[in-house]
């Protein structure tokens, strides 16, 4: 049974234990981000420049816009994946520093990361197709039921897509664990760490849900009171008040710190419920899957 106190416990402790290595890999990956998006910016200049300068040729040969076009649009999308990897990547460097089932190692942690960005990428993929299995037979159900026509077949096209809410939130709940599953246990095939993922929460979805609904609260409670305290002092600062205006920009510098302290300890936060999910890292060596 998962002790949910303990998951806030150990992520509170693992936050402040090894605070200044997640900082410090945030930092890092902020930075790579930052390369990244220069990279796609002068990319996109680069082929802006190509398409100025073959405009004049696409005059007499307009298969060279389409020429350009391509070659514009495959930049993006090369530089928008590897800006999605790098995502994962420091998902996965992060879960890692903040495991109480790991030793915090900035570089092994990152090399982690790195290691786990593509099995993430196709997990992305694979869960990306069967959200829209999923989305595609609800949608033939309610056309069907439309189709059927009468009172009836309308109330159950509309209630329809409610009904499988209660599905995702399962699904969620089964797969909460995943990136540590990858990360942590280091199960870099697809497939088998959805296998993992699933096997190590069974019999423990109603205790997971009411994990993420906690930590939800949290969420609401830790980043709402900054935006809140922003609202009320940017209505004082409108009517003139010195003070106001004061509390106004001291919230909104605010706001930054509270938003890297969440994501730190999210990423805390998932490492423990993974290590609470598995008894402690107790079975991560068992033979699982036969």
């Amino acid at each position: 049974m998962i002790d949910i106190g303990r998951v806030f416990a150990t992520a509170w402790a693992m936050f402040r234990q090894r605070f200044w290595l997640l900082l410090g890999m945030w930092l890092v990956f902020l930075v790579i981000q930052f390369a990244a998006a220069v990279a796609l910016f002068v990319g996109v200049m680069v082929m802006g420049l190509a398409g100025a300068a073959g405009f004049a040729a696409g005059l007499d040969d307009p298969a060279a816009f389409t020429g350009l076009g391509i070659g514009m649009i495959a930049v993006i999308v090369v530089f928008y994946a590897a800006y999605i990897v790098i995502l994962m990547a420091q998902q996965a460097a992060m879960v890692t520093i903040a495991s109480p089932l790991e030793e915090p190692s900035f570089g092994g942690a990152m090399v982690r990361g790195f290691r786990s960005a593509l099995p993430f990428f196709a997990l992305a993929v694979l869960m990306l197709l069967g959200y829209f299995g999923l989305a595609l037979g609800v949608l033939a159900l309610v056309g069907g039921s439309a189709a059927a026509g009468g009172s009836g077949g309308g109330v159950l096209a509309a209630i329809l897509p409610l009904l499988f809410l209660p599905v995702i939130i399962y699904l969620a709940c089964r797969f909460a664990v995943l990136i540590p599953v990858v990360a942590v246990d280091q199960v870099f095939n697809p497939i088998t760490a959805l296998r993992r993922s699933w096997s190590v929460t069974r019999g423990k979805v109603r205790a997971i849900l009411l994990a993420l609904i906690a930590f939800v609260a949290v969420s609401l409670v830790a980043l709402g009171l900054p935006v809140a305290l922003l609202f009320a002092a940017t209505d004082a600062a409108s009517g003139g008040s010195g003070a106001g205006t004061a509390l106004a920009i001291i919230g909104g510098l605010l706001i930054i710190p509270v938003m890297i302290a969440y994501t730190l300890f999210a990423s805390a936060f998932t490492a423990s419920l993974h290590s609470e999910v598995t008894g402690g890292g107790s079975d991560r060596l068992e033979q699982v899957f036969a």
